[in-house]
C-alpha cells in the first residue's frame, strides 16, 4: 500500500518543500495472526505508556521474530481497561516488504485523541531510495477498547520523533526530533542533528523547529525528552554514550545552547531517560542510579524516579523502581488523579524475561524514597514474549560453532523429565554458575553458552535447572574437556509420554542423535515422577515402566550401559493432590530407590534437605544448584 504524499515544511521564513514522493505504507493489525504471538516473537522492548480520560490505558513498545533493529520488526499496541484488568491481545503495526517499524509512542493529545508515533525505516531498491521518517496513526475514542484507527500519516521525514511533545504556553505542540537521515531540509538544520519538531495546527502538519549538536564521540541516537520552564524556556535532556546532557531554549526551541554535561548525569549507561513535568510543578526524571561496573562502565540497571523542585537544577528525592540488571527505556504519564504510569522494557532478548513493565505510584511515594501510596504497584508485566532465536542468541551459537571441542572431549549429557528438570529456580544472578567450558544444545539444535534457562519447554516459566551446577562440577572434575548438555525435559509431563514410542521419547532420541554427532554421550539425567503420583495404578507400575524405558533408550542410543542417574521427588510434596485425592510421591519414591537393585549401571539421588520455591511443587534455585552437584557425584561413581 503506497500514499501519494505532498508536504511543505519550514524553517523560521524560509520554505522547504519536499518532493512528491510515494511512500511506503505500514498495515494496522487489529487482530494479528498466531505468528504475532507471544511465542513467536523472540525479542521486545522500547515501551510506551498513555491513559485515555475514562481510565483505559495503552502500551507499545515494538518486537519481531529476529532481534532488535531487524528488517521486519514491528510495533505492537495493547489495551487495558485500567490497572490490574487483563491486557488485551496486542495490535500490530507492519510495514511492508524490506520495512522495519520500530519506536512506537503513545500520546493523548489536549483534543483527547490518542497518536501512536512509529519510526520506520525501508531499504532501498532497484526503483525507489531508501526512506526514513516518523508516521502515525490516531484514533479519537481511546476510551474504548477497540477504537477507529486512521490510516498512517507521514509525520516528519528523515528523522524519529524520540520523546512525547510538550504544549507550549502559546499552545504549539513542541516535540524532540532526531535526524538520521539527509531532509531536502538540512540547511535549515544549521548541522544541528539533535532538536524539535513543532505543530501550530494541533497536529495537522509538523515542521522542523530547531536544534543542537551532539559531539561525534558522544553521539549515540540522540534520544532526547523536554519540559517547559516556569519562565518559558525549554528544557531538553539528551542520551550519549557516557551519561545524559543538556541544552535549553529561551526561544521556545528555534535556537538551543551547546550541550554540555547534566551535573548529577553526566556519567551513566547509555539509554534512554524519561522526564515529565508534574501537576505540581516539580519535574520528574527516569533514569539509572546503578555504580559503575568492574570496567568503569554503567549497565542498564536500577532503573529509578528523581524529582525536582527547582526545575531539574538539582534532583533531592529519588525512589529505586527496579533493582534488576536489563531494566531500560522509560516512558511515563500522570493521570489527572495524580498517580503516575512508568513503563520500561526488561531483558529485551534474555529467556523468562522479554518483558514490558509497568509501575503506577504517586509523587508523594517518590518524595519518601519508598511506597507509602496505598493503591501504588510495581513491576507489574504488560506483556512478555517466549521465541528463541533473537540476535544475540544467534551470535552466541555462532561464537561457539567457531571454536568447537574435539568430539572425544566434548561430553554430553541429556536432559529428560519434567519441571523440576527442566527448571523453576528464579532466575538470580547472584547464584549464576560460572559458563566456562559448559554448552548447552538449543532450540535450533545449534551449541550455544551453557547458562541458564537451559530448557524452554515453557518460556514464560522456565528458570534455573539442576543442570547448569550438575555441568559445573562435570566439568570442574576434568579441566581438559567441555560438557554439553541437552535439555529435553518438558514440564507436566507423565511417563507414558517418555516410554518407547511416546511423543517426548522420540524427540529426545532425535536431538540425542544430532548432539552426538559433535560429542560422545556420557550419561542421562532424570527427574520426573509427581505427574505419576495421582494414581495409585501408575505409581505402582513407575518402577517396572521406567526400567524398559532405561533399557530402550540406552539401545536405541547406542550407548550400552550409558550411566543413568535419577532424583527422588520433593520431600515438600502434599499428600494430596488440586482436587483433594491421595497422591502417592511416596510409592513414586519407593519405585524409583528399588532402580538400581534392577537396571544396572544406574543411581538415584536423594533430595533430603531441598526446598521449594514457595508453590510447594518446585525446587527452589539453592535446592537446584546443590540438586545438580549430587547428580553429578553419583554420575561421578558410575563413571569410575
Amino acid at each position: 500500500m503506497h500514499l501519494r504524499f505532498f508536504a511543505l515544511l519550514s524553517f523560521l521564513s524560509l520554505a522547504y518543500p519536499l518532493t512528491a514522493v510515494d511512500f511506503p505504507i505500514a498495515k494496522v493489525i487489529t487482530s494479528p495472526g498466531a505468528e504475532y504471538d507471544d511465542t513467536k516473537r523472540s525479542w521486545q522492548g522500547i515501551p510506551g505508556i498513555e491513559r485515555a480520560g475514562n481510565g483505559r490505558l495503552w502500551s507499545t513498545w515494538y518486537t519481531g521474530d529476529i532481534g532488535e533493529g531487524a528488517i521486519g520488526n514491528y510495533a505492537m499496541v495493547a489495551t487495558c481497561a485500567d490497572v490490574g484488568a487483563k491486557w488485551s491481545k496486542p495490535m500490530a503495526i507492519q510495514g511492508p516488504e524490506g520495512t522495519r517499524i520500530g519506536d512506537p509512542l503513545p500520546w493523548i493529545d489536549p483534543k483527547g485523541r490518542l497518536w501512536i508515533f512509529y519510526a520506520q525505516f525501508t531499504q532501498k531498491t532497484d526503483t525507489s531510495p531508501t526512506f526514513r521518517a516518523t508516521f502515525a496513526i490516531r484514533t479519537d475514542d481511546p476510551g474504548n477498547a477497540t477504537p477507529k484507527w486512521s490510516d498512517p500519516f507521514v509525520v516528519v521525514t528523515d528523522g524519529i520523533l524520540f520523546g512525547k511533545p510538550i504544549i507550549r504556553n502559546d499552545g504549539a505542540w513542541v516535540a524532540p526530533f532526531f535526524v538520521n537521515g539527509k531532509p531536502e531540509w538540512s540547511d535549515a538544520m544549521a548541522g544541528n542533528e539533535t532538536g524539535t519538531v513543532i505543530s501550530t495546527d494541533e497536529g495537522s502538519s509538523w515542521k522542523w523547529l530547531g536544534g543542537t549538536h551532539v559531539p561525534k564521540e558522544l553521539l549515540n541516537f540522540s534520544e532526547a525528552t523536554i519540559a517547559q520552564r516556569k519562565d518559558g524556556s525549554l528544557w531538553m535532556v539528551i542520551r550519549t554514550l557516557v551519561g545524559l546532557v543538556e541544552s535549553t531554549s529561551a526561544d521556545g526551541g528555534s535556537t538551543w545552547s551547546a550541550v554540555k554535561p547534566m551535573p548529577g548525569f553526566e556519567k551513566g549507561p547509555s539509554t534512554r531517560a524519561c522526564m515529565r513535568k508534574l501537576a505540581s510543578g516539580a519535574f520528574m526524571l527516569v533514569y539509572h542510579d546503578a555504580p559503575p561496573n568492574k570496567t568503569g562502565g554503567y549497565g542498564r540497571a536500577q532503573i529509578t524516579a528523581w524529582l525536582s523542585d527547582d526545575e531539574g537544577r538539582t534532583w533531592p528525592h529519588k525512589l529505586l523502581l527496579d533493582e534488576r540488571n536489563r531494566v531500560s527505556y522509560p516512558d511515563a504519564m500522570q493521570a489527572p488523579d495524580g498517580r503516575i504510569f512508568i513503563t520500561y522494557d526488561f531483558g529485551r532478548y534474555m529467556q523468562t524475561e522479554k518483558s514490558v513493565m509497568l509501575t503506577v505510584l504517586h509523587e508523594e511515594d517518590i518524595r519518601a524514597g519508598k511506597i507509602v501510596s496505598k493503591d501504588a504497584r510495581t513491576k507489574i508485566v504488560t506483556n512478555q514474549c517466549s521465541a528463541y532465536g533473537n540476535h544475540t542468541d544467534l551470535r552466541d551459537e555462532e561464537k561457539v560453532a567457531a571454536s568447537m571441542p574435539k568430539k572425544d572431549m566434548f561430553h554430553l549429557y541429556l536432559l529428560i523429565g519434567q519441571s523440576n528438570m527442566a527448571g523453576r529456580g528464579f532466575m538470580d544472578d547472584t547464584q549464576s554458575v560460572s559458563r566456562r567450558n559448559l554448552l548447552k544444545f538449543s532450540q535450533r539444535n545449534a551449541w550455544a553458552p551453557g547458562v541458564d534457562p537451559l530448557h524452554t519447554d515453557k518460556p514464560a516459566v522456565a528458570g534455573v535447572g539442576l543442570g547448569t551446577s550438575f555441568a559445573r562440577a562435570m566439568a570442574d572434575a576434568d579441566k581438559e574437556i567441555t560438557v554439553g548438555v541437552i535439555p529435553c525435559a518438558v514440564g507436566g509431563t507423565p511417563l507414558q509420554r517418555w516410554l518407547k514410542g511416546g511423543d517426548l521419547y522420540e524427540q529426545a532420541l532425535v536431538r540425542a542423535r544430532l548432539a552426538m554427532k559433535d560429542g560422545t554421550l556420557k550419561g542421562i539425567l532424570w527427574h520426573q515422577g509427581e505427574g505419576d503420583s495421582g494414581k495409585e495404578e501408575t505409581a505402582r507400575s513407575y518402577g517396572a515402566r521406567l526400567s524398559h524405558m532405561i533399557t530402550d533408550l540406552r539401545a536405541d542410543l547406542g550407548a550400552g550401559d550409558l550411566p543413568f542417574v535419577a532424583g527422588k521427588l520433593g520431600e515438600f510434596l502434599s499428600p494430596t493432590t488440586k482436587e483433594g485425592k491421595p497422591s502417592f510421591w511416596h510409592v513414586v519414591d519407593e519405585q524409583l530407590a528399588a532402580i538400581p537393585q534392577s537396571v544396572p549401571n544406574t543411581a538415584v539421588v536423594d533430595a533430603t534437605g531441598l526446598k521449594h520455591k514457595g508453590d510447594g511443587v518446585h525446587f527452589d534455585t539453592p535446592s537446584l544448584r546443590e540438586f545438580g552437584k549430587r547428580y553429578a557425584k553419583a554420575m561421578q561413581q558410575l563413571q569410575k
